[in-house]
């Protein structure tokens, strides 16, 4: 047989299953224009000239993983439903005489179409949508800079590479299979039956379990940083979970409405759960999958989303003050007025007046409450602030200073002692040292919202003066020795003008400042100093959540046209699979009418299971993504909750659609075989 016979061959029967190959190729085509242009984003030298670039573009090389890692996923599972619908057709070339190498042949000349019109119309599609993308991404992170047509070599290369090697390793799967199967197998493979699955109870309970642990662990952990940690446990249980009820528990629910006689021999329900019950175990990896997308898609998309339409928020949480000086010394008489003169001489030289000030000196260590005594020791402390409590020391003169209230005087033995709820305690025991509560208050400082949300409590202690202060700097000092903390000056200024001068008086007075601390000796006992502006960084932030805002929606739209796909593939499959015993249970004695309530019944419960399940998760995850934002800085919780029920309802309309185009198909398919 020559080489023309197989490709003639290949391409007649890419044209006669044109129903499978036609979405096949049009989401490899949009997978691959999405890998080359997140790919070349990232290695747009444009980016150079943003503040936060690297950030961006941190953010866009896990963007260019994940496509690649799903990419392959998402073609082995679509390739692997062709094959299957493929078997019987090829199965008649085998009987009708072709050897099995001529089949690898024909396999091989439709794979390198498939391949050359995917990755070919994928990277011709990249490169004239790449500007676009691109023009949009600056859009969102407010960058305001002229954008050139180019293509990457690089990018070019590296694409047509990956999915040169995921095409290819998509045909020696292929030719596995047949290879493995006789010629019997494959007249029948895409019409093996599945006998009745078995109940299983030991899977069932490990679904509900790992589920219910990931909930637990979503609902229940308070710290942020532990959130953090805690997060990919979570959604790993929940994962896993979620294909073991769908695996093993749907089949037991199943049977369980099996046995429901008043239920059961009703019929619209005898059909639709019996058919079920048989082609749930191929179906339920299906459905897990539709639903583990559905979720990521509404989590990536509402947080992306949230953190960009908060982003105000998110830098008046970072920076409540227009500029932050912050001085960081080891000894009680380290002298840095003059430090605050220069900040100030900035300030003037810029043209701009000071409208509010406040500074003050802190020390915050951590230390852990066992029996109402703080320890501090090196056994202790920890990296997430798990189980401790943040001590904010500061003198009596600090206090007055930023509370605005007169503090009663102090003995050396004496504290104040506030905490964000009023604390009972009447004594504040330290390691060995003993101090008289002289008095108590709820008093909470914004600067430390977000260490108080990450601790298990804080207190903020008030001394008599800098000696008392330098007893518990000693003490953490030699308690943590290399991880203790020193002594910090944090001075915050207002000032008058557009935030464009704002930006640019911040930016002198960081010049400043960090030339103060390079000309200090190393016996000042100066042990860094470094200033911070809100318009300065603005644009950092804005790059930043507009990178996540892009990169959320760049990849939610990959997911959901994975699901679209994943659930016209499943439509067709079941369609072919029902059609003969819709048409037998019709000549049996059901009506039409009857058939077709089954069929409707059966498609909306398999339909929207995965909807509603995916709706659940996104809610018993909510608490967790809202402590994560916090870091991000992020305390809008309603703007949160508005941008999830958005994202909930904007995806359910789309998943109706969905429902309602493929749902046709399906119905289409039956229909050939019933009146």
């Amino acid at each position: 047989m020559n080489s023309g016979l197989y490709t003639r061959l290949a391409a007649m029967n890419m044209k006669k299953n044109k129903q499978f190959y036609l979405p096949y190729l049009l989401t490899g085509v949009l997978t691959v224009a999405m890998f080359y242009i997140m790919w070349t984003l990232k290695e747009n030298e444009g980016l150079d000239g943003l503040r936060g670039a690297s950030n961006v573009r941190m953010i866009l090389g896990l963007g260019t993983i994940v496509i690649g890692i799903f990419a392959v996923i998402f073609l082995f599972y679509t390739n692997s439903f062709i094959i299957k619908r493929r078997k019987k057709e090829l199965g008649v070339y085998n009987i009708l005489g072709m050897e099995k190498k001529h089949l690898a042949k024909v396999l091989f000349f439709e794979t390198l179409f498939t391949a050359a019109a995917s990755v070919g119309g994928g990277l011709v599609t990249g490169v004239l949508f790449n500007k676009l993308m691109c023009m949009l991404l600056y859009r969102m992170m407010g960058y305001d800079v002229g954008i050139d047509f180019y293509i990457s070599d690089k990018g070019l290369v590296i694409t047509g590479g990956l999915f040169g090697v995921i095409y290819l390793l998509t045909l020696l799967y292929n030719m596995m299979q047949i290879k493995l199967a006789n010629p019997i197998e494959l007249l029948h493979g895409g019409n093996v039956g599945e006998r009745e699955p078995k109940t299983k109870i030991l899977m069932t309970v490990v679904g509900i379990a790992a589920i219910g642990v990931g909930y637990y662990i979503a609902i229940t952990t308070e710290n942020p940083l532990k959130a953090l940690t805690l997060f990919f446990v979570a959604v790993v249980l929940v994962i896993v979970g979620t294909y073991s009820l769908f695996t093993a528990g749907s089949i037991a629910l199943l049977k369980l409405l099996r046995k429901n006689k008043k239920f059961y021999y009703k019929a619209k329900h005898f059909p639709a759960v019996s058919f079920m019950i048989y082609r749930m175990k191929q179906n339920a990896v299906g459905l897990a999958n539709i639903c583990i997308l559905s979720t990521m898609v509404l989590v990536m998309v509402s947080t992306t989303v949230s953190m960009f339409f908060g982003v105000e928020d998110e830098i008046k949480n970072r920076y409540p003050n227009d500029i932050c000086v912050n001085i960081n010394y080891s000894r009680p008489e380290a002298d840095f007025v003059q430090a605050v003169e220069i900040v100030e001489g900035a300030i003037a030289e810029s043209g701009r007046k000071v409208i509010n000030k406040r500074g003050y000196s802190l020390l915050n260590f951590m230390g852990e409450d066992v029996d109402g005594q703080i320890m501090v020791s090196r056994e202790n402390i920890n990296t997430n602030y798990d189980g401790l409590t943040a001590l904010c020391v500061m003198t009596r003169e600090t206090y007055e200073g930023m509370s605005g209230e007169t503090a009663p005087e102090l003995a050396e033995n004496e504290v104040l002692l506030f905490s964000p709820e009023k604390s009972d305690r009447t004594e504040f025991v330290i390691n060995e040292l003993r101090y008289a509560v002289k008095d108590t208050g709820s008093w909470d400082l914004e600067e430390n919202s977000l260490v108080a949300s990450m601790v298990e409590q804080i207190y903020y202690v008030v001394v008599s003066d800098s000696r008392a202060m330098d007893v518990f700097y000693r003490l953490q000092k030699e308690a943590y020795e290399k991880r203790a903390s020193e002594y910090d000056y944090q001075l915050y200024l207002d000032i008058d003008g557009s935030d464009e001068e704002k930006a640019e008086c911040g930016n002198l007075v960081a010049e400043r400042v960090r030339a103060w601390r390079e000309a200090q000796e190393e016996d000042s006992g100066i042990e860094g100093a470094y200033s911070e502006c809100r318009q300065a960084n603005a644009d950092e932030f804005q790059a930043t959540y507009g990178g996540f805002l892009f990169i959320g929606l760049f990849l939610g739209g990959m997911f959901l046209m994975i699901t679209v796909l994943i659930i016209f593939y499943k439509q067709i499959s079941e369609g072919y699979d029902d059609r003969e015993r819709f048409a037998i249970m019709e000549k049996v004695g059901m009506s039409s009418a009857e058939v077709k309530a089954t069929i409707r019944s059966q498609i909306i419960i398999v339909f929207f299971l995965p909807l509603v399940t995916a709706s659940i998760h996104v809610a018993a995850a909510f608490p967790m993504i809202r402590r994560l934002l916090n870091i991000m800085y992020l305390t809008n919780e309603s703007l949160f909750v508005l941008c999830v029920l958005g994202t909930i309802l904007i995806f359910a309309v789309i998943y109706l659609l969905v429902f309602l185009v493929t749902s046709k198909t399906y119905y289409r398919i039956v229909g050939n075989q019933i009146s």
